[in-house]
């Protein structure tokens, strides 16, 4: 019997996670293919003003849903798995009609009247691109609870990169660093149109009406469910993009690009392990509420025998030829070598361990992870205030190593102590395997 045998059948790991390890591939690419078209005709300067307009959309953006993204993904896996499938669209259309357009017309009209104030293009845009991914990230996570990670994937991970790299190669950009922002924004909007109607058709498939006890949500009640994944979300994002905002502060946007591209090519050690992780989130939430620990671990050894070659590959192609991938993009990316080494370090501790996060937060212990990310949250910040002074972009990324490097080894300690699983891999589990399927 061959050893994939044991992720066949419609929930199974390899099919789902390798279709979104695809994705985020080609995603990859093409945001790579972004930075250095940015990098061509702007230089490291271009690449840091474009990070640094998506530094404050994302943070922002996390702000304004709310914790609603992990809610969803949480709450439309249960629904699906008990076939409610009227409750979804109920659920997406409340939080739609009663929340999300209100707040964006409220937060344009001030973008506008502050653009008018300060007489800057930039907080415009800024302005538009936080409602329209705030949009696009809440049509992904319905994708994401009802089990399409492919779609999750192509969404989050790779349409708004490879339309804003057409949109770059046409002759229609002109002027300077802002006009990357325009196409990108424009990327933005056609996905949104794009994820709300394939979420429309789906919704059109749904076979019954089927609703559940709790059919009725008010917007008082998903805003209690999803707070606690709220705090933990501006956690994550600050956590990790907190690094643009001390170089913003301290040093210019020359190294905001170069810490940029670094960090770019340092994710090529975990894309396969997110990607894996667009399917994980549901699977995990529906066995957590069936109440078996053995099947969980199950499915997290073998989560951990498809991601492990994965993650080594690129990790030893960046160790090996750091300096050459950096160079690709320009002589003045080069000096970038310690900080993608260090960036690359974190990620795959983030990595082997695995999905520390969605284990937390798929369990009910959204409130623990939350207290991890904050303790480690305030050591980086620390650290990165006292090393940028000493060694600029270097210590920034030895910060950023530290902290992500804590939170996941703290998270997979408390995961065993709370749910009696190990995040990565359980030996007996690979015992089994090893005797069911290759002895």
């Amino acid at each position: 019997m061959h050893i994939f045998n044991i992720f066949k059948g419609k929930n199974n790991i390899l099919k789902k996670g390798l279709t979104s390890t695809i994705i985020k591939v080609f995603g990859a690419l093409a945001n790579y293919a972004l930075s250095y078209l940015i990098a061509q005709k702007y230089g490291a300067e271009g690449n840091g003003v474009f990070a640094l307009f998506l530094t404050y959309t994302v943070i922002l953006s996390t702000v304004l849903y709310f914790g609603l993204d992990v809610f969803l993904v949480k709450e439309v896996s249960v629904l699906m798995k008990d076939s409610f499938f009227w409750d979804i669209k109920k659920l997406y259309y409340k939080i739609l009609k009663s929340y999300l357009f209100p707040i964006s017309i409220g937060i344009l009209l001030t973008a506008y009247a502050l653009y008018l104030f300060f007489n800057e293009f930039i907080i415009l845009m800024v302005g538009l691109g936080l409602v329209i991914n705030v949009f696009v990230d809440i049509n992904s996570a319905v994708f994401r609870g009802m089990k399409k990670a492919e779609w999750y994937s192509f969404f989050t991970q790779f349409s708004k990169y490879f339309i804003t790299v057409i949109l770059f190669l046409l002759p229609i950009l002109e002027g300077n660093q802002d006009a990357v922002i325009l196409i990108y924004l424009l990327s933005l909007l056609l996905n949104a149109v794009f994820s709300f109607v394939l979420l429309r058709i789906n919704f059109n498939k749904f076979s019954n009406d089927k609703t559940s006890e709790r059919a009725a949500y008010s917007l008082i009640e998903i805003f209690k469910n999803s707070k606690d994944f709220f705090f933990s979300s501006i956690l994550i994002i600050t956590l990790l993009w907190v690094d643009f905002i001390i170089i913003d502060i301290y040093l210019d946007e020359d190294q905001a690009g170069i810490y940029s591209v670094a960090l770019k090519l340092s994710n090529l050690v975990t894309f396969s392990f997110l990607a894996f992780n667009a399917f994980l989130a549901p699977r995990i939430s529906e066995i957590y509420a069936e109440g078996d620990t053995k099947k969980l671990q199950m499915v997290l050894t073998q989560n951990f025998i498809l991601v492990l070659p994965l993650l080594f590959v690129p990790a030893i192609i960046i160790l090996i030829f750091n300096k050459q991938l950096l160079g690709f993009f320009g002589s003045e990316f080069e000096n970038g070598r310690i900080v993608l080494l260090l960036l690359t370090a974190a990620q795959f501790i983030n990595g082997i361990l695995g999905p520390v996060s969605l284990l937390l937060q798929m369990t009910n212990y959204q409130k623990l992870f939350q207290n991890i990310l904050f303790g480690t949250f305030l050591i980086k910040l620390i650290l990165a205030f006292m090393l940028v002074n000493l060694w600029g972009i270097n210590g920034i990324a030895l910060a950023s190593f530290i902290g992500i490097s804590l939170w996941t080894i703290a998270g997979s300690y408390f995961i065993y102590k709370k749910l009696n699983v190990y995040s990565w891999f359980s030996t007996n589990d690979l015992k089994i395997l090893y005797h069911q399927y290759i002895k």
